[in-house]
């Protein structure tokens, strides 16, 4: 008896093993026929194999950011081969389960602009948001190259904020405001919530604006801003359908704010540690589904205490998980200025951590030890963001390499296949 044919699974077989391959084999697969390509565009099967793929933590990949050109928005920064066309300021590392890490493999992002390049806000399903200082702001999937521009939204400057000669607003993300990334589990909806601070004397007021992608439209959150006194003091992470901040007070207390993504209402609750101009500089992530703070302390010997929320929304529940010693007799024997936590090795055992702009280390946390590596190919300084395998967002636009703009040829595999995504064309490409 033959072997059945592909044409004789039943479909629900057929997606089942399709949502365990990676996205660029399912690219690929869109090409081969009409059928394939109306399963793997379909909402269902993209939340299923993302679904899939947070379970397995498959194709964990490191979206680095290229931090030498990091004064691309002043031309006299700019070499003279940079001026005729911007290189490639982006690479993916692909993650694996046993800790290995692939080669650095430089990407194209979608924001072009000449003078301004873009930065990573955060990451979320597969997804990263990017903004840059000419304020334009991007949804972008790095992995099948699909991208979403937003609409240029101002601050609405409010009453007894206006420019009068002794102060001046500027309307730019990078300057004013603080950008957020996350979904919106109720109407599986993507949100980028612009939080802006707007300050005059002992003036000081808050401006909250969400975009939503299912809408393509900003608007301005009702709920206010709950702690005027305060100032946003971490970059945002987000867990469980809201996004959080730390906030300082004028009294160095730190709080916790959360915007739920759904209600879009604001929440606060109390922390036991306290930000210290100078002396501690504290950052906000998520690890192993936890918010967890990192605080480091500027002055000697620059340790790092870790605080982990136990149950997610209990005030009480905030515990000191760890602290890891800097110096000669510390695991991390090299003093440094920053160190960021990116993600647990897969049993939980280790932290891959980033420290200062330049390096790379795995943390034992019951060892209390650090073990450094390097990445073939990655920049000499360079910024990091996780993302996931997804197909979110496979109805956006193409980004196009620069290569690609000056005529030069790509992959003659991917380029057909990006053909293909673009002109709904159905062809036959082999694949392995």
């Amino acid at each position: 008896m033959a072997p059945p044919s592909m044409s004789t699974l039943p479909p629900d077989f057929i997606a089942e093993i399709l949502t365990e391959l990676p996205v660029k084999s399912l690219v690929r697969f869109m090409c081969v026929s009409k059928s394939f390509n109306a399963l793997i565009n379909d909402p269902y099967f993209i939340k299923k194999h993302l679904k899939r793929s947070i379970e397995t933590n498959r194709e964990r990949t490191l979206i680095v950011e290229d931090c030498k050109r990091l004064h691309n928005a002043d031309p006299l920064f700019l070499k003279f081969e940079d001026k005729k066309r911007r290189p490639p300021d982006y690479y993916s590392v692909r993650f694996h389960e046993d800790g290995r890490f692939d080669r650095a493999v430089q990407i194209f992002q979608p924001l072009r602009h000449e003078r301004a390049k873009g930065s990573v806000v955060y990451s979320c399903n597969g997804l990263v948001c990017l903004y840059n200082l000419e304020s334009e702001i991007t949804i972008w999937n790095p992995l099948i190259r699909k991208y979403k521009n937003l609409p240029f939204e101002p601050i609405d400057v409010p009453s007894g904020f206006e420019k009068d000669g002794s102060y001046s607003v500027r309307n730019s993300p990078a300057t004013w405001s603080q950008l957020a990334f996350g979904h919106d589990p109720v109407s599986d909806d993507y949100k980028v919530v612009k939080v802006s601070e707007l300050c005059k004397g002992r003036l000081r007021s808050f401006e909250v604006k969400v975009y939503s992608l299912r809408a393509n439209s900003w608007r301005r959150v009702k709920d206010k801003w709950p702690i005027k006194s305060s100032v946003i003091g971490s970059k945002p992470a987000f867990l469980n359908g809201a996004l959080h901040w730390l906030a300082k007070m004028r009294r160095s207390l730190e709080m916790l704010v959360a915007l739920d993504l759904a209600t879009e209402k604001f929440q606060k609750y109390r922390t036991p540690f306290k930000y210290v101009f100078g002396v501690s500089e504290p950052d906000l992530v998520v690890l192993g589904g936890y918010l967890c703070v990192f605080m480091t302390e500027s002055l000697k010997p620059h340790n790092i205490t870790v605080w982990v929320m136990r149950k997610y929304g209990v005030e009480s529940s905030w515990t000191l998980l760890y602290t890891i010693v800097c110096g000669p007799c510390g695991a991390v024997p090299r003093p440094f200025r920053y160190c960021k936590p990116l993600a647990f090795a897969k049993n939980g055992k280790k932290i891959l951590m980033q420290q200062d702009f330049d390096k790379l280390f795995w943390y034992d946390i019951k060892e209390d030890t650090c073990s450094k590596f390097e990445i073939v190919g990655m920049p000499d300084m360079f910024r990091t963001a996780t993302c996931v395998g997804s197909l979110v967002l496979l109805d956006g636009d193409s980004v196009i390499d620069v290569d690609i703009e000056d005529g030069e040829p790509e992959d003659e595999v991917a380029s057909e296949a990006l053909g293909c995504l673009s002109t709904g064309d159905v062809i036959m490409v082999d694949y392995i």
